[in-house]
């Protein structure tokens, strides 16, 4: 019995304490190719007990344009402290082969990059990024952080809650907000428009 009791006792604390320690929030979007569904995303934001955020976002698409088969997977995991990026790991593959990578990492001094393109260091402080615009209220954001090439894209803000900005790597992309979330998404590429709706 006392065995059982300190059981109890033990998931009751915990099961108290452990939201205080650590949240996490999840969205899920089906990705749309001409009307059909060719893939997901999930994203996931943990604010820690040190008040750091993490972000975790996963994304896989596969479908079939003209005679070609398009396969990609993406994988973002990017950690903030202090309202300020501390490090972001982001990798792409297509058709099973590794097509980019960047690493970004903060040495208390200077922000360090390595990736694809090689190593150089970034002279500005990326404070909202990609994996931001899920989750944030984005009225007073200009510039973000692309994780992928590891620089900085201007930000226009229209009209129904809904923001655009043209990456580096040439791709025009639209996010609509509800209730300070991302909604839905729209990747302009050379090849296509790609939607992506969520689902939770």
């Amino acid at each position: 019995m006392q065995h059982l009791r300190f059981y109890m006792i033990t998931a009751l604390i915990f099961g108290v304490s452990l939201p205080a320690f650590s949240a996490t929030e999840v969205l899920r979007f089906k990705v749309l190719l001409f009307g059909d569904s060719v893939g997901r995303l999930t994203i996931s934001k943990e604010t820690r007990a040190d008040g750091s955020e993490l972000y975790m976002l996963d994304s896989y698409s596969k479908a079939r344009i003209l005679w070609i088969v398009h396969e990609n997977t993406t994988h973002y995991e990017v950690v903030y402290k202090d309202g300020k990026l501390f490090s972001s790991r982001f990798k792409e593959i297509e058709k099973g082969e590794l097509k980019r990578w960047n690493n970004v990492s903060w040495d208390g001094k200077q922000y360090n990059v390595d990736g694809y393109k090689g190593k150089r260091i970034l002279n500005e402080t990326p404070v909202f990024s990609i994996v931001s615009l899920f989750f944030s209220n984005t009225q007073n954001v200009k510039k973000l952080f692309y994780e992928a090439e590891a620089d900085f894209s201007d930000v226009e803000h229209l009209e129904n809650n809904t923001l655009e900005f043209k990456s580096s790597d040439g791709n025009r992309n639209v996010y609509h907000y509800v209730n300070g979330r991302a909604n839905s998404m729209e990747f302009h590429v050379s090849i296509a428009s790609v939607k992506m709706v969520k689902i939770n």
